[in-house]
C-alpha cells in the first residue's frame, strides 16, 4: 500500500496581509499529524503530513508537497487524504467561479495570491489513488464541488476504484466556518477549531457502536452527532462521487466495541445504517420493499450526501426486486412523495 496525506494549516500571515490569523488553525494542523501518526493505517509515511510554515507560505510549497503526495497513489488499496484548515474565499468574477485556499503570503481581496480549489482538486483527480479524500475546514467550503470530472477537461483524470470523498466544515446555504475553538471538547482539541476539533474528537475517541474501521459514512455521523451535543454548530456536508459510505478512512480506536445487537427495523434505523455502512445491507432491507420505499423517501428529503445515497438506493431497486409485486409496493411509497402527496 501506498496511502499518503497532506495536511495543509494556515493560520499565519503577513502583518499587512489584511487577513486574520488563528491559532486555533495551526493547533489544528499538529494534531491531524499526531492523529495519523497514531494510527496503524496512516503512520507509516516516511515524513510528517503536516506542511511547514515554509511550504504552506506559497502555491508552489503546497502544490508540490500535494502532487508528490498523489503520485504515490498507485492502486485500488490506495488512499489519497488531503486536509486544508485555514481561510477560504469565493470569487464569482474569476472564470468559472471558484473556492480559494489563504496560503502564508495572501492577501485580503486579492485572489491572485490566494490558492484555487481548481489546481488542488487537478493534482488529487490526477492521483492513481482507489480512494481520494478532501477534507476541508474553512469558509466557503460549503461551495466546493464534487472531486469527480465536473467536465472533459484535458489531463483530468475521472474516479477510480473506490471514487472520492469531499468531507467540508459547512453546508448548504451557510459560508462562515468558526475558527474558533469548541470548549466543550477535552485538551488539547479545546484548541482547535470547532470542526476539526470535533472531527479528531471522533478519531480519538472511536464510535463504540460501530465495530469496524471508521467508514466514511461512520465519520461524517460521528461528527454529527459530536457538533449535536454542544447543539451550537454548523452541520457538516459530505460529497460522495463513486465513493461508498462503507469505505474505510480511519482505525477505530473506541474501547469495549459492541456488536450491532439486532439488525435495523425502523426507518429512522435504516436511515443510519446506509448513512454508516452504504448499500452494505441493502437486501435485507429490501426484504420489506415498503419500508425500503419510505426509507428512500426519507433520504431524498436530506442533505446532498442522503439524496445520492437514494439515488444509488433507487438504481438498485430492480436488481434487488426481481417480483413485479414487490417493486410497486416499494414504488408505491415513493410515487406519492414525488406527486407531493407525501
Amino acid at each position: 500500500m501506498a496511502s499518503r496525506a497532506v495536511v495543509v494549516g494556515v493560520g499565519t500571515y503577513a502583518d499587512d496581509s489584511g487577513i486574520h490569523g488563528y491559532p486555533t488553525i495551526e493547533a489544528s494542523a499538529r494534531a491531524y499529524g499526531e492523529a495519523l501518526d497514531r494510527d496503524p493505517r496512516w503512520g507509516t509515511a516516511a515524513r510528517s503530513p503536516v506542511l511547514d510554515r515554509d511550504e504552506v507560505r506559497t502555491a508552489d510549497g503546497v502544490m508540490r508537497a500535494l502532487h508528490e503526495a498523489a503520485a504515490a497513489g498507485e492502486g485500488p488499496e490506495d488512499t489519497l487524504l488531503v486536509v486544508y484548515v485555514g481561510h477560504g474565499a469565493y470569487w464569482q468574477d474569476v472564470p468559472g467561479g471558484q473556492v480559494h485556499f489563504a496560503l502564508g503570503s495572501s492577501r485580503v481581496n486579492e485572489p491572485w495570491t490566494w490558492l484555487s480549489a481548481w489546481y488542488v482538486y487537478r493534482a488529487i483527480r490526477k492521483s492513481k489513488a482507489g480512494l481520494k479524500v478532501l477534507i476541508a475546514d474553512c469558509c466557503y467550503s460549503s461551495m466546493l464541488p464534487h472531486l469527480g470530472p465536473e467536465s472533459a477537461l484535458p489531463g483530468i483524470l475521472g474516479t477510480r476504484y473506490q471514487g472520492t470523498c469531499v468531507l467540508t466544515a459547512v453546508g448548504g446555504n451557510v459560508h462562515n466556518a468558526w475558527a474558533g475553538a469548541c470548549p466543550n471538547l477535552p485538551a488539547p482539541l479545546d484548541s482547535c477549531t470547532t470542526f476539526s476539533g470535533h472531527l479528531l474528537n471522533v478519531l480519538a475517541q472511536g464510535m463504540p457502536e460501530h465495530p469496524d474501521d471508521l467508514t466514511l459514512g461512520a465519520l461524517r455521523a460521528g461528527i454529527d452527532e459530536s457538533m449535536q451535543e454542544c447543539g451550537v454548530h454548523h452541520t457538516p456536508r459530505m460529497l460522495l462521487n463513486d465513493a461508498s459510505e462503507a469505505a474505510p478512512l480511519f482505525t477505530n480506536h473506541a474501547k469495549g466495541r459492541r456488536p450491532r445487537t439486532r439488525a435495523p427495523v425502523t426507518v429512522d434505523e435504516w436511515v443510519r445504517e446506509l448513512l454508516l455502512n452504504g448499500e452494505r445491507s441493502l437486501p435485507d432491507l429490501m426484504r420489506v420493499p415498503d419500508l425500503a420505499g419510505r426509507v428512500v423517501v426519507r433520504l431524498k428529503a436530506g442533505d446532498e450526501q442522503s439524496r445520492e445515497l437514494a439515488r444509488r438506493v433507487d438504481g438498485r431497486a430492480g436488481e434487488l426486486l426481481p417480483d413485479p409485486v414487490d417493486f410497486v409496493r416499494y414504488w408505491g411509497e415513493i410515487e406519492p412523495a414525488m406527486l407531493g402527496g407525501g
